[in-house]
């Protein structure tokens, strides 16, 4: 199988870090709770009045909290073992992606990573960065864990997988990699 992943809240959770690091930069007690479902859908900034320019800081910000801060899901490893093709499309600057794959030994798994600001492709969830994957790579399955990881994939025809989340992209959801079973 031939699997085109997303990397934060797919194959590492890092969602809590990413929730401090924009309390941090943001200066306010927030509730960590009330953060996440807003940063995840992209409207955390206008919500809770933060400057957009702080964005540069908010990834300086995530960059402090150690590698083990941002653990592996469990069985993903075996996932990426068993599949003939992995793929990675993030949001994450490149530097600090190659930073936690090679932390996390991981980085052999991946045939092909794009962080799209800095590949010249169009964030997600424009399909330009999959559509150009799925041309080389043939992908069967988009593993994500928001609309924007699954949105491009349904719009070019690609299964969908949303991991932790009840998802309207999705054509199927998985709460643990244990569970993980896909039929082409």
């Amino acid at each position: 199988m031939n699997v085109l992943w997303d990397l934060d809240g797919t194959i590492l959770d890092t969602w809590p870090t990413l929730v401090q690091a924009f309390i941090r930069i943001s200066g306010k007690e927030l509730n960590p709770r009330e953060v996440l479902m807003p940063l995840k859908n992209g409207t955390a900034y206008q919500k809770f009045n933060v400057s957009p320019e702080k964005i540069a800081d908010f990834r300086q910000m995530e960059a402090t909290f150690k590698h083990d801060e941002k653990p592996l899901f469990p069985y993903v490893r075996q996932i990426l073992e068993q599949n003939n093709v992995n793929v990675l499309v993030t949001h994450r600057n490149r530097q600090s992606t190659e930073e936690l794959l090679e932390y996390w030994k991981l980085t052999s798994y991946f045939e092909e990573v794009i962080c799209p600001e800095f590949d010249g492709f169009s964030l997600k969830p424009d399909p330009e960065s999959y559509e150009y994957l799925h041309r080389r790579y043939h992908i069967d399955l988009a593993i994500g864990d928001q609309d924007t990881d699954l949105m491009p994939a349904r719009q070019i025809g690609i299964s969908t997988c949303s991991f932790r989340n009840p998802n309207p992209y999705a054509d199927f959801t998985i709460d643990c990699y244990s569970k993980f079973e896909f039929e082409k």
